[in-house]
């Protein structure tokens, strides 16, 4: 069991060995009403309906389309409804755009209501469902509006995870990766070991999950609202986000972010902050877990990408903050000219990844 700290209330990330036992934990002496992904509950209707039958239970669509406010009003509506008060409990089922709707409902029903979240894909489990955050889109500003509101209480179940298409894995030791190349050297190399079991052995998926909450802890509770230490996390995720704006989301969300790691690893070598060949060594690491979604990727959509840059929260006007590299563990938030730095060195970039 990991306990996690929070201004609002300690909160516990448990493991269970089956769905069936999470959810009849997670609905003991409790009023639960309950919002799942609706392919979720269609691969684990039989546990669901077993433990949940006599309890109210909204099916939703895991589309981004559902994170908007003209989407969550008829949610908001339906728990009114089905008679939702402010000492039941709200237990959310899914992955990060469930989670995402699960969080905001939950931080702003009746001000604020105990919710209980089951994630559902390798990247809710292994990196948002610690760290308080949700995120809403405006039509078409993505998660520009949200809270942060952590559960009460977060119970994985490691066995759903072998239900989910190989790049959503993929996407999630995306995150993996990242959080790793965060906390240091000695981290890499046994997440390194811990991947080359994998290949063999699916349950080594539970370390490196533990292992990447353990690192994320470190730095969630350290600066909860996200004002400083905090920012070291976003590293991979200024590009990451662009390439998925600008490929219209054909890229996954922990893909994408993986080649935003080695966009800002590119920068960082450009820029002198680390040795020469540093930057090919990583490329030869990631690519398994990135490759095709590279050759989304080419120079003729570099205009689109730095668009997508400029509407970057973390965008200053003629610079962005972005998060580069010294080395594994050493983390650096730098401003870079978006003209004069940025456009050259991601048109450079992007003519090596593809």
């Amino acid at each position: 069991m990991l306990e996690i700290q929070s201004q609002f209330h300690p909160y516990c990330v448990e493991v269970k060995e089956g769905l069936k036992d999470a959810l009849t934990q997670a609905v003991k002496d409790k009023t639960v009403f309950t919002l799942v992904d609706s392919n979720v509950f269609h691969l684990y209707s039989q546990p669901i309906e077993e433990v949940l039958s006599d309890r109210p239970l909204l099916k939703i669509e895991a589309t981004e389309e559902q994170k908007s406010f003209e989407r969550l009003t008829p949610i908001f509506l339906n728990l009114l409804e089905l008679g939702f008060r402010k000492d039941c409990t709200l237990l959310v089922i899914g992955g990060g755009v469930i989670q995402d709707i699960g969080c905001f409902i939950a931080s702003v029903l009746f001000r604020g209501i105990k919710w209980i979240l089951i994630p559902t894909t390798l990247l809710a489990q292994c990196d948002s469902c610690i760290g308080s955050k949700s995120s809403i889109n405006i039509q078409n500003f993505k998660n520009q509006i949200g809270t942060f509101y952590p559960p009460h209480e977060i119970i994985l179940v490691f066995s759903v995870l072998k239900t989910l298409p190989s790049d959503e894995i993929r996407s999630g030791l995306g995150e993996i990766i990242k959080l790793n190349l965060l906390a240091g050297q000695s981290e890499v190399q046994q997440m390194k070991i811990n991947l080359q079991k994998l290949s063999s052995d699916f349950l080594e998926i539970q370390n490196l999950i533990l292992d990447a909450l353990n690192i994320k802890k470190r730095y969630i509770e350290r600066d909860e609202f996200d004002k400083g230490i905090r920012n070291i996390l976003n590293y991979g995720h200024t590009f990451g986000h662009a390439y998925e704006s600008a490929t219209n989301y054909k890229i996954p969300h922990g893909i994408a972010v993986t080649l935003g790691v080695l966009t800002a690893t590119f920068f960082s070598e450009r820029l002198g902050m680390v040795e020469s060949g540093y930057f090919d060594n990583l490329q030869e690491f990631l690519k398994p877990y990135y490759e095709p979604y590279n050759q989304e990727l080419t120079s003729n959509i570099l205009e689109l990408i730095l668009g997508a840059i400029k509407l970057d929260k973390k965008n200053t006007g003629r610079s962005i903050n972005c998060i580069l590299t010294r080395g594994e563990g050493k983390m650096e938030k730098v401003s870079l000219e978006l003209e004069n730095q940025v456009r050259p060195l991601l048109n450079e970039f992007l003519t090596v990844i593809c």
